[in-house]
């Protein structure tokens, strides 16, 4: 079980190294984000799984012919995009560079689109922004799309978001990452995962997203 990634204690590791780029050492609850360092790390983690083979294969980067189209958006526009696929069920991810069981659980969003490409429309939305003045969002672009373009890419949507992460948790009322949004068929919310229920237990594709989407997929 991966430790809850809360907002102050994320928020308190950014600022640390927001002006050094060094690791924190001992354990921290919303990881510090050394450069480029939290990629490696998932990619190390997923080596002596099978299952995320795939997540480190160098070979599978995309080529400059295939590169990730990542674009800017506040919540507002990504609940417009959201609206635009009615007919589908939209699974948007809520993560971060700097939160580890972010990336390590980010490879079951592509399998869940490979999954169900005419039923499912997945979308990753980078909260990397952490609204210090002088590190606007494109400041994060480099080691967000270096993780991305570390994954098996399928026709995952890509945003980043470009609201400041203190800001956009108070706006969303999200306490916490990993954060799973599940939107039916009608474009309406029909399950948030964000470790906050009653169990105690933090998202899992395995055991709570991808059941429950396969639940909306065969009960259309």
């Amino acid at each position: 079980m991966f430790p809850r990634i809360s907002v102050t204690s994320w928020l308190v590791a950014v600022s640390l190294l927001a002006g050094c780029g060094e690791r924190i050492s001992g354990p921290v609850t919303r990881p510090a984000r050394p450069e480029l360092a939290p990629v490696d790390a998932a990619n190390d983690s997923q080596s002596g799984d099978p299952s995320h083979a795939s997540a480190g294969n160098e070979s599978e980067v995309p080529s400059p012919q295939q590169q990730i189209d990542l674009i800017e958006a506040n919540w507002s526009v990504l609940q417009s995009l959201v609206s635009d696929q009615k007919g589908k069920i939209v699974v948007v991810d809520v993560w971060s560079t700097a939160c580890e069981p972010c990336m390590k659980e980010f490879p079951h969003l592509i399998r869940l689109q490979t999954k169900y490409p005419d039923d499912v429309v997945a979308i990753s939305f980078d909260i990397d922004y952490a609204g210090i003045k002088n590190k606007p969002p494109a400041y994060y672009r480099e080691r967000v799309l270096k993780f991305l373009g570390s994954q098996s890419e399928s026709k995952v949507l890509h945003r980043m978001c470009d609201t400041a992460a203190e800001d956009l948790f108070t706006e969303i009322k999200l306490d916490s990452i990993p954060a799973v949004y599940v939107y039916g068929r009608d474009g309406t919310l029909a399950k948030r995962f964000d470790g906050s229920n009653s169990s105690g237990e933090e998202v899992s594709y395995v055991k709570q997203v991808i059941p429950f989407v396969d639940g909306l997929v065969q009960s259309h």
